[in-house]
Protein backbone atom coordinates (compact mmCIF):
# COMPACT_ATOMS: atom_id res chain seq x y z
CA UNK A 1 0.00 0.00 0.00
CA UNK A 2 2.52 2.74 0.69
CA UNK A 3 4.39 1.49 -2.55
CA UNK A 4 1.19 2.16 -4.47
CA UNK A 5 0.57 5.58 -2.40
CA UNK A 6 3.81 6.72 -3.55
CA UNK A 7 3.39 5.76 -6.77
CA UNK A 8 0.22 8.10 -6.62
CA UNK A 9 2.10 10.99 -5.16
CA UNK A 10 4.72 10.56 -8.13
CA UNK A 11 2.24 10.63 -10.59
CA UNK A 12 0.52 13.92 -8.97
CA UNK A 13 3.94 15.64 -8.99
CA UNK A 14 4.81 14.87 -12.78
CA UNK A 15 1.24 16.13 -13.48
CA UNK A 16 1.80 19.35 -11.73
CA UNK A 17 5.45 19.76 -13.15
CA UNK A 18 3.90 18.76 -16.78
CA UNK A 19 1.51 22.08 -16.51
CA UNK A 20 3.35 24.05 -14.80
CA UNK A 21 6.14 23.53 -17.75
CA UNK A 22 2.56 23.92 -20.40
CA UNK A 23 2.40 27.63 -18.62
CA UNK A 24 5.56 28.37 -18.92
CA UNK A 25 6.11 27.72 -22.53
CA UNK A 26 3.09 29.61 -23.37
CA UNK A 27 4.00 32.59 -21.34
CA UNK A 28 7.93 32.31 -23.50
CA UNK A 29 6.06 32.28 -26.20
CA UNK A 30 3.44 34.85 -25.64
CA UNK A 31 7.01 37.33 -24.23
CA UNK A 32 9.05 36.17 -27.73
CA UNK A 33 5.73 37.21 -29.66
CA UNK A 34 5.61 40.69 -27.81
CA UNK A 35 9.67 41.01 -28.54
CA UNK A 36 8.87 40.34 -32.26
CA UNK A 37 6.20 42.45 -32.89
CA UNK A 38 8.18 45.44 -30.81
CA UNK A 39 11.22 45.21 -33.14
CA UNK A 40 8.73 45.54 -36.12
CA UNK A 41 7.62 48.45 -34.75
CA UNK A 42 11.02 49.90 -34.12
CA UNK A 43 12.41 49.03 -37.11
CA UNK A 44 9.27 50.93 -39.04
CA UNK A 45 9.93 54.06 -36.82
CA UNK A 46 13.76 53.72 -37.80
CA UNK A 47 12.65 53.62 -41.02
CA UNK A 48 10.56 56.53 -41.87
CA UNK A 49 12.69 58.75 -39.69
CA UNK A 50 15.84 57.85 -41.89
CA UNK A 51 14.01 58.53 -44.75
CA UNK A 52 12.83 61.99 -43.30
CA UNK A 53 16.55 62.70 -43.27
CA UNK A 54 17.10 61.52 -46.21
CA UNK A 55 14.58 63.65 -47.91
CA UNK A 56 16.17 67.00 -45.56
CA UNK A 57 19.18 66.21 -46.89
CA UNK A 58 19.20 65.40 -50.45
CA UNK A 59 16.88 68.80 -50.37
CA UNK A 60 19.46 71.03 -48.64
CA UNK A 61 22.04 69.50 -51.05
CA UNK A 62 20.08 70.92 -54.12
CA UNK A 63 19.22 73.94 -52.55
CA UNK A 64 23.12 74.46 -52.10
CA UNK A 65 23.21 73.72 -55.69
CA UNK A 66 20.92 76.11 -56.58
CA UNK A 67 23.23 78.87 -54.88
CA UNK A 68 26.51 77.59 -56.46
CA UNK A 69 24.67 77.95 -60.02
CA UNK A 70 23.38 81.31 -59.18
CA UNK A 71 26.54 82.54 -58.62
CA UNK A 72 28.47 80.66 -61.22
CA UNK A 73 25.70 81.44 -64.54
CA UNK A 74 26.14 85.13 -62.76
CA UNK A 75 30.03 85.51 -63.02
CA UNK A 76 29.80 84.17 -66.51
CA UNK A 77 27.20 86.93 -67.45
CA UNK A 78 28.96 89.51 -65.83
CA UNK A 79 32.06 88.38 -67.96
CA UNK A 80 30.07 88.18 -70.93
CA UNK A 81 29.11 91.62 -70.39
CA UNK A 82 32.63 93.48 -69.54
CA UNK A 83 33.87 91.54 -73.01
CA UNK A 84 31.04 92.99 -74.63
CA UNK A 85 31.50 96.64 -73.26
CA UNK A 86 35.16 96.81 -73.78
CA UNK A 87 34.79 95.33 -77.67
CA UNK A 88 37.52 97.66 -79.93
CA UNK A 89 36.17 99.05 -82.90
CA UNK A 90 35.78 96.85 -85.67
CA UNK A 91 36.55 93.60 -83.82
CA UNK A 92 33.39 90.48 -82.46
CA UNK A 93 31.36 92.02 -79.66
CA UNK A 94 30.55 88.33 -78.42
CA UNK A 95 33.08 85.57 -77.90
CA UNK A 96 32.75 82.51 -79.76
CA UNK A 97 33.71 80.17 -77.20
CA UNK A 98 33.77 80.37 -73.06
CA UNK A 99 37.23 80.51 -72.96
CA UNK A 100 37.80 83.63 -74.93
CA UNK A 101 36.85 85.27 -71.76
CA UNK A 102 39.81 84.07 -70.45
CA UNK A 103 41.84 85.84 -72.52
CA UNK A 104 40.70 88.25 -74.50
CA UNK A 105 42.65 88.11 -78.27
CA UNK A 106 41.49 91.36 -79.56
CA UNK A 107 44.38 93.41 -77.66
CA UNK A 108 47.16 93.11 -77.78
CA UNK A 109 47.81 92.77 -73.83
CA UNK A 110 46.16 90.57 -71.38
CA UNK A 111 42.34 91.28 -70.21
CA UNK A 112 40.97 88.82 -68.80
CA UNK A 113 37.06 88.26 -67.59
CA UNK A 114 37.00 85.10 -65.75
CA UNK A 115 39.19 83.96 -63.97
CA UNK A 116 38.57 79.93 -64.92
CA UNK A 117 35.52 78.67 -66.92
CA UNK A 118 32.95 77.65 -63.56
CA UNK A 119 31.39 74.04 -63.30
CA UNK A 120 28.11 73.07 -63.94
CA UNK A 121 26.89 71.85 -60.42
CA UNK A 122 24.16 69.86 -61.34
CA UNK A 123 26.16 68.44 -64.25
CA UNK A 124 29.64 68.30 -62.24
CA UNK A 125 31.17 69.62 -65.67
CA UNK A 126 31.94 73.11 -67.46
CA UNK A 127 29.84 71.56 -70.33
CA UNK A 128 27.15 74.89 -70.86
CA UNK A 129 24.22 75.19 -72.79
CA UNK A 130 25.38 78.32 -74.97
CA UNK A 131 22.99 81.09 -76.15
CA UNK A 132 24.03 82.65 -79.34
CA UNK A 133 23.28 85.47 -81.01
CA UNK A 134 22.89 86.16 -85.07
CA UNK A 135 26.54 87.14 -85.35
CA UNK A 136 27.09 83.19 -83.66
CA UNK A 137 28.53 84.83 -80.81
CA UNK A 138 27.98 84.16 -77.10
CA UNK A 139 25.38 86.27 -75.10
CA UNK A 140 24.15 84.10 -72.38
CA UNK A 141 24.43 80.30 -70.85
CA UNK A 142 22.18 77.83 -69.24
CA UNK A 143 22.17 74.78 -67.55
CA UNK A 144 22.08 71.59 -68.78
CA UNK A 145 20.39 69.88 -66.09
CA UNK A 146 16.64 68.73 -66.58
CA UNK A 147 15.93 68.23 -62.96
CA UNK A 148 13.22 70.48 -61.41
CA UNK A 149 14.02 73.60 -59.23
CA UNK A 150 12.92 74.15 -55.20
CA UNK A 151 13.53 77.82 -55.80
CA UNK A 152 11.11 79.74 -57.77
CA UNK A 153 11.09 83.01 -56.31
CA UNK A 154 12.06 85.74 -54.00
CA UNK A 155 15.79 85.63 -56.56
CA UNK A 156 18.32 88.21 -56.63
CA UNK A 157 18.47 91.61 -58.68
CA UNK A 158 19.25 91.03 -62.07
CA UNK A 159 17.68 87.37 -61.90
CA UNK A 160 14.20 87.61 -61.57
CA UNK A 161 13.58 86.11 -65.09
CA UNK A 162 14.40 82.31 -63.63
CA UNK A 163 11.25 82.66 -61.47
CA UNK A 164 8.95 79.86 -61.92
CA UNK A 165 11.03 77.93 -64.40
CA UNK A 166 10.09 73.86 -64.85
CA UNK A 167 13.72 72.89 -65.20
CA UNK A 168 17.18 74.06 -64.62
CA UNK A 169 17.89 74.15 -67.84
CA UNK A 170 15.60 77.04 -68.38
CA UNK A 171 17.85 79.19 -65.52
CA UNK A 172 19.68 81.03 -68.59
CA UNK A 173 22.01 83.50 -67.49
CA UNK A 174 22.47 86.32 -70.32
CA UNK A 175 25.34 89.68 -71.01
CA UNK A 176 23.28 92.41 -69.87
CA UNK A 177 24.48 95.24 -71.47
CA UNK A 178 22.76 98.38 -69.67
CA UNK A 179 24.53 97.64 -66.44
CA UNK A 180 27.82 99.54 -67.13
CA UNK A 181 27.46 102.76 -68.52
CA UNK A 182 30.09 103.72 -71.35
CA UNK A 183 32.50 106.69 -70.54
CA UNK A 184 32.89 109.37 -72.67
CA UNK A 185 36.24 110.02 -73.03
CA UNK A 186 37.91 113.60 -73.49
CA UNK A 187 40.81 113.30 -73.21
CA UNK A 188 43.82 113.32 -76.82
CA UNK A 189 45.29 110.40 -77.72
CA UNK A 190 48.22 108.98 -76.79
CA UNK A 191 51.03 107.06 -78.66
CA UNK A 192 51.27 104.42 -75.75
CA UNK A 193 50.53 101.09 -76.63
CA UNK A 194 47.30 99.48 -75.41
CA UNK A 195 46.35 98.94 -72.05
CA UNK A 196 44.42 96.54 -70.47
CA UNK A 197 40.64 98.32 -70.07
CA UNK A 198 40.01 95.41 -67.51
CA UNK A 199 42.61 93.83 -65.58
CA UNK A 200 41.64 90.11 -64.01
CA UNK A 201 38.83 90.23 -60.87
CA UNK A 202 40.18 89.50 -57.83
CA UNK A 203 43.55 89.50 -58.91
CA UNK A 204 46.62 91.43 -57.73
CA UNK A 205 47.73 93.85 -60.72
CA UNK A 206 51.06 93.06 -61.83
CA UNK A 207 53.56 95.85 -60.46
CA UNK A 208 54.70 98.27 -63.57
CA UNK A 209 58.78 98.31 -63.74
CA UNK A 210 60.14 100.76 -65.62
CA UNK A 211 63.40 101.49 -67.22
CA UNK A 212 63.17 104.56 -68.08
CA UNK A 213 61.59 107.96 -66.74
CA UNK A 214 57.68 107.20 -66.79
CA UNK A 215 55.37 109.68 -69.09
CA UNK A 216 52.51 111.04 -67.58
CA UNK A 217 50.06 108.17 -69.73
CA UNK A 218 52.23 105.35 -67.67
CA UNK A 219 52.32 107.18 -64.39
CA UNK A 220 48.10 107.30 -64.41
CA UNK A 221 48.37 103.77 -65.27
CA UNK A 222 49.93 102.47 -62.52
CA UNK A 223 47.88 104.72 -59.93
CA UNK A 224 44.69 103.04 -62.16
CA UNK A 225 46.44 99.80 -61.58
CA UNK A 226 46.67 100.04 -57.63
CA UNK A 227 43.23 101.72 -57.44
CA UNK A 228 41.54 98.47 -59.50
CA UNK A 229 43.29 96.09 -57.31
CA UNK A 230 42.50 97.60 -54.15
CA UNK A 231 39.15 98.23 -55.56
CA UNK A 232 38.52 94.31 -56.70
CA UNK A 233 40.47 93.05 -52.98
CA UNK A 234 37.34 94.79 -51.65
CA UNK A 235 34.74 93.34 -54.39
CA UNK A 236 36.06 89.69 -53.33
CA UNK A 237 35.67 90.06 -49.65
CA UNK A 238 32.29 91.38 -50.24
CA UNK A 239 31.68 88.26 -52.80
CA UNK A 240 32.82 85.81 -50.18
CA UNK A 241 30.92 87.37 -46.88
CA UNK A 242 27.78 87.88 -48.64
CA UNK A 243 26.84 86.64 -52.00
CA UNK A 244 27.77 86.97 -55.90
CA UNK A 245 25.61 89.63 -56.45
CA UNK A 246 26.83 91.93 -54.35
CA UNK A 247 30.52 91.20 -55.32
CA UNK A 248 29.27 91.10 -59.10
CA UNK A 249 28.49 94.46 -58.29
CA UNK A 250 31.09 96.08 -56.80
CA UNK A 251 33.12 94.73 -59.52
CA UNK A 252 31.02 96.41 -62.29
CA UNK A 253 31.61 99.73 -60.27
CA UNK A 254 35.18 99.38 -59.75
CA UNK A 255 35.59 98.17 -63.64
CA UNK A 256 34.06 101.41 -64.42
CA UNK A 257 36.26 103.39 -61.83
CA UNK A 258 38.94 101.99 -63.88
CA UNK A 259 38.25 102.85 -66.74
CA UNK A 260 37.31 106.65 -65.95
CA UNK A 261 41.01 106.70 -64.41
CA UNK A 262 42.61 105.35 -67.44
CA UNK A 263 40.56 107.94 -69.64
CA UNK A 264 41.85 111.16 -67.34
CA UNK A 265 38.30 112.84 -67.35
CA UNK A 266 38.24 115.73 -65.28
CA UNK A 267 34.64 114.70 -64.04
CA UNK A 268 36.36 112.59 -61.01
CA UNK A 269 35.67 108.79 -59.91
CA UNK A 270 32.81 107.59 -58.70
CA UNK A 271 32.42 106.06 -55.58
CA UNK A 272 32.81 101.74 -55.26
CA UNK A 273 29.35 100.30 -54.96
CA UNK A 274 29.85 98.39 -51.64
CA UNK A 275 25.77 97.91 -51.59
CA UNK A 276 25.29 94.82 -49.36
CA UNK A 277 22.01 93.47 -50.24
Amino acid sequence: MLSGAKHERQSKKKTLDSGRNMVLTQQGRRQTGFTYIGLLILIAIMGVTLAGIGTVWRSTQQRHKEQQLLFAGNQISNALTTYYQNTPAGTQPFPKKLEDLLLDKRYPNVARYLRKIFADPFTGTTQWGLIKGADGGIVGVHSMSELTPIKTDNFPKGNESLANKKHYSEWQFNYHPNSITPVATTASPVAAPPVNPNPPAYQVAPPIVLTTAPTPDQSRQHLCDIMHNNDANTCAALDTQFDSTVGAGCMLSANLRYSICLSGSNAGLPPLNVRYK
